[in-house]
């Protein structure tokens, strides 16, 4: 458990995440956190990226390519006796 540290709220309204809770969660610069309210609590969880994300280099139809390989894979385990 970590200890509950104050933390100060700037001019804009931000707040640093405490270096052992961004360790914890492994938050580093640029990444993308969920900030909801529970009650009265402020809750901060970190996005996952998806696939989509990483268009950048990933080639046009590649969850079709993904889908066909996943497809293929448990039919040639089947085939194989590896899986039932």
């Amino acid at each position: 458990m970590i200890e509950v540290t104050a933390v100060t709220v700037t001019r804009n309204a931000q707040i640093t995440i405490p270096k052992e809770v961004r360790e914890k969660l492994g938050i580093k610069e640029g990444d993308r956190v969920n900030v909801s309210l529970e009650n009265e609590k402020i809750v901060l969880r970190k996005v996952k990226p998806s696939i989509e994300e990483y268009h950048d280099f990933l080639p046009k139809g590649f969850e079709s390519i993904l889908e066909k390989l996943r497809t293929n894979s448990k039919y040639r385990f089947k085939r194989l006796g590896i899986v039932p």
